[in-house]
């Protein structure tokens, strides 16, 4: 296990170093920049070229690339050229939205993913697994901006059970958790229906094993064997899929914070985007980026864990 962890955590440099090198690059070579942004369509290229040398953009791309690596290593991102702010800092600031918005859509979709999965593969061929099977169908295919939109005009404007955007931060928690509600169930429900996929599936296999037949020879009650061993052996891949998704449910943040005027990293990488602002959305994309990588490392290791069968570290 040590030995596996090991080369996993190595395995994290070159992971998170290639696509911040791609970034670096593409971003520079999209039209446009900060100096140009900042200024202004009136800005004259006298104007564009003094401030490109203030900011240091007009040195050799190769110099750039050295110092930006420089920050990299000490996970220091330079001065927003907008806000001027320090990157690390503003990213830390959002990332605690991001973070409850993705958390919570996680753990909703998990619980009502895995839960009808399972129901549907009890019944199996029956009208209850159709119809998950259908609403599943259905979730896959939505778009997350149009759902979300569908939800603020039905729960938010029509009925005004919840607040159109903004956020309230936890210290408020009635406030916090009912502008969390529609960006939360937007996620969940388009992530429900993958998880719904999966569960299912794992679910109908883990029934078709010899265990479970001699299990049901046995008398063993149907509770003691979904809860006991069927619902394990779907864990490994529900846990890939939820790996996955997170990945998704970032880029769905995106859209989302955006739609209900959330603070997030989200909405900040946008922004950035559009100003050509290349300190924060280089810091931006790496903390996504790391996030990304641990979960995904955190799941490998929790593998073991619900499947006693996978060992690392050692030669077969």
């Amino acid at each position: 296990m040590v030995l596996y962890l090991g080369k996993r955590v190595l395995a994290l440099i070159p992971t998170i170093l290639v696509p911040m090198v791609l970034l670096f690059v593409l971003i520079r070579l999209a039209p446009g920049g900060p100096a140009a942004a900042l200024l202004g369509d009136q800005a004259t290229p006298d104007q564009i070229a003094t401030l490109e040398h203030q900011l240091g953009l007009d040195q050799p791309l190769w110099l750039q690339f050295a110092q930006f690596l420089g920050e990299l290593v000490r996970f220091d991102f330079g001065t927003s050229i907008f806000l001027h702010r320090s990157v690390t800092a503003l990213v830390v600031d959002r990332l605690s939205v991001t973070a409850f918005l993705v958390v919570l859509a996680l753990v909703v979709a998990l619980v009502l993913g895995v839960v009808s999965g399972t129901l549907a593969a009890r019944f199996h061929n029956r009208a209850i697994d159709r119809v998950l099977v259908g609403a599943a169908a259905v979730g896959i295919s939505v778009p997350s901006f149009w759902l979300a939109v569908m939800l603020v005009g039905v729960f938010a404007v029509q009925l005004g059970w919840f607040p159109v955007a903004g956020y309230v931060p936890p210290s408020q928690p009635v406030e916090f958790f009912s502008h969390l509600a529609l960006p939360v169930a937007c996620l969940a429900l388009l992530q429900a229906a993958d998880f719904f996929r999966y569960s299912r599936t794992a679910t109908l296999d883990s029934l078709n094993q010899q265990f479970v037949t001699t299990a049901k020879s046995l008398g063993v009650p149907q509770r003691t064997i979904f809860g006991s061993y069927v619902f394990r052996m779907t864990a490994v891949p529900v846990m890939t899929i939820f790996g996955l998704n997170l990945a998704t449910l970032l880029g769905g943040a995106v859209v989302l914070e955006t739609v209900f005027s959330l603070p997030g990293i989200g909405q900040l990488l946008l922004t950035a985007v559009e100003r050509r602002d290349y300190p924060l959305i280089q810091g931006c994309a790496f903390f996504i980026a790391l996030i990304m990588v641990v979960a995904n490392l955190l799941i490998d290791l929790l593998y073991a864990a619900a499947d006693p069968r996978i060992r690392y570290g050692k030669v077969a």
